[in-house]
């Protein structure tokens, strides 16, 4: 019985436990099920059991897991609701060797307010112990002060994966760095450690020998992370990330590091991160300050991508962002003081993606862009006094899709539209003052996508728009002053799709047979009229579709 991807499934029938014969249960994605019926014990030719929820009547303990033979992936939820720490023992889970992945989870109470107490949360997990074998290990939710001596290497030696989390009340980590085969470590919500330090290391001489991928999240005390081997430890590690550790300070050198994330940390450890120089793909995101970013950026010369978001405080990005010969995506978000980009950016030969996202402070576009000459993905969002885009202004040859959407202040776009040669997409979405297209438009063959939506002030489409024979989709919404479309549209043998929303005169030009526009668009295979609102009331009355 596979019931994958039942999101709102909360109970099960009662008398699954008499179809004696169910080999397989699987409720992966069954977030909201909050029982398991009755006895399920029963069914002991069980050989998948993907989720298991603890309850507190009969016939609903952990163990009722004792004679099941299970295998694959086995989540046992709202272990808060274990009476005993002895009933654990029952579960039998170091015997349930075929299983390869595991989830401990407890629920709001946490065995805290319940008849449990921490003593007996720690013995619950120390009983849980898993077979050797296992391969991933997930405990979210425990309130114990110390994890299990389980947990170390000679217990687990064959684990790739292992997740921690709102493990709030643990003041240490377990000594993890012995595990030969550990790839994937994700740890969140620990608010009771303060310093990481040689016990997360062990007694190895190469931590975390294996380890490609780890992250930090939400250690709200964490202070300092020290190094066991300097030159040693997590000589495979490519992806590291570090959120919400506000008051971390420094972290180890990571010697292989190509991925790095870090957001919402001290403006120090960015100085620590500065000693690293293998990054390809940085992320820098809430941080008050940016003070160390030229070091970290200078240290780094091989980045291909590079976003930095929501830093409130910074006015312009160093000089030597325009060093980085091989980025080849740029992205700044959230960042409400900026002025400007680097005078720099044309040497940026490699950049194939720029994103321009609530820069409110950012009143113009350098020059430079002209100069990208790989950029196929420009785009422009929420910037509150981005007034013109310089009507010198020439996009690059490269030039694939084009947005431009929530600046109040663009009046107009620049005319020079012949050199993007390969253009394919352009959207101008809520742009309230602007009044027409660029002329240059018209010369763009390529181009295949067109939307336009909040664009209150255009009032008319121009007559060669038909010049675009490659057009496929044309989508208008909340232009409440477009009149007509131009004539000759059926003329556009490629164009299949036509999206017309809260373009009032424009919907009653076009209606089904009648409208003086209908002519124009009879032939176009998928037409769409009318509010979403309007749809979702109607159904697809106004819609046509043609096979």
């Amino acid at each position: 019985m596979d019931l994958s991807g039942c999101y709102d499934l909360n109970k099960l029938p009662r008398g699954i436990a008499r179809i004696s014969k169910l080999r397989h249960l699987i409720l992966n994605g069954c977030d909201r099920l909050r029982k398991i019926p009755p006895l399920i014990g029963k069914l002991v030719y069980l050989r998948t059991l993907s989720m298991f929820v603890v309850g507190r009547e009969i016939g609903e303990s952990i163990r009722e897991l004792e004679n099941l033979n299970l295998g694959g992936q086995l989540t046992i939820r709202c272990l808060e609701n274990v009476r005993e720490a002895a009933e654990a023992i029952k579960a039998d889970l170091i015997g349930k060797r075929n299983l390869q992945s595991l989830s401990l989870s407890w629920g709001n109470d946490n065995g805290v307010t319940g008849s449990a107490n921490n003593g007996q949360v720690e013995q619950v997990l120390n009983y849980l112990q898993p077979h050797k074998y296992l391969k991933k290990l997930s405990i979210d939710g425990y309130q114990g002060l110390h994890f299990p001596g389980w947990m170390a290497f000679c217990n687990l030696p064959n684990l790739t994966e292992l997740v921690l989390m709102n493990c709030r009340r643990c003041k240490d980590l377990p000594a993890l760095g012995q595990l030969p085969f550990l790839k994937v470590l994700y740890l969140q919500g620990m608010d009771a450690v303060t310093s990481i330090g040689s016990q997360f290391y062990g007694q190895s001489e190469k931590a975390f020998p294996s380890l490609e991928e780890l992250s930090l999240v939400d250690f709200p005390n964490l202070e300092t992370w020290r190094s066991f081997n300097r030159r040693e430890d997590f000589p495979s590690l490519a992806k590291l990330v570090i959120n919400k550790c506000f008051k971390l300070r420094n972290m180890p050198y990571f010697p292989c590091v190509q991925h790095l994330e870090l957001r919402s940390c001290d403006n120090m450890v960015l100085e620590s991160a500065s000693e690293l120089t293998s990054i390809t793909v940085l992320v820098i995101d809430k941080f008050a300050e940016l003070v160390f970013l030229e070091n970290l950026l200078q240290s780094n010369n091989l980045l291909t991508s590079l976003m930095i978001s929501s830093c409130p405080k910074l006015c312009s990005i160093s000089p030597s962002l325009a060093e980085l010969k091989n980025l080849k995506s740029l992205a700044v978000r959230w960042c409400k003081e900026l002025h400007s980009l680097p005078h720099g950016l044309q040497n940026l030969a490699s950049l194939e993606s720029l994103e321009i996202v609530e820069c409110h402070s950012l009143v113009s576009l350098p020059e430079g862009i002209q100069g990208l000459r790989s950029l196929r993905y420009l785009s422009i969002e929420n910037c509150n006094n981005l007034t013109s885009l310089p009507l010198e202004l020439q996009f690059p040859a490269s030039l694939e899709h084009l947005t431009v959407m929530y600046c109040p202040q663009l009046a107009s776009m620049p005319d020079d539209f012949q050199h993007p040669s390969a253009l394919r997409s352009l959207s101008l979405l809520n742009l309230p003052k602007l009044s027409s297209l660029p002329q240059g438009l018209q010369y763009v063959t390529t181009l295949q996508n067109l939307e336009i939506r909040g664009c209150p002030t255009l009032k008319a489409l121009p007559e060669w728009l038909v010049n675009l024979t490659l057009l496929r989709s044309l989508a208008l919404s909340e232009c409440q002053n477009l009149k007509s479309l131009p004539e000759g549209l059926q003329r556009l043998s490629s164009l299949q799709h036509l999206s017309i929303q809260e373009c009032p005169v424009l919907e009653e030009r076009c209606r089904r047979d009648v409208g003086e526009d209908w002519p124009k668009i009879a032939s176009i295979a998928h037409f769409y009229m009318g509010s979403q609102e309007q749809r979702d009331h109607n159904g697809t009355s106004s819609s046509t579709h043609r096979n």
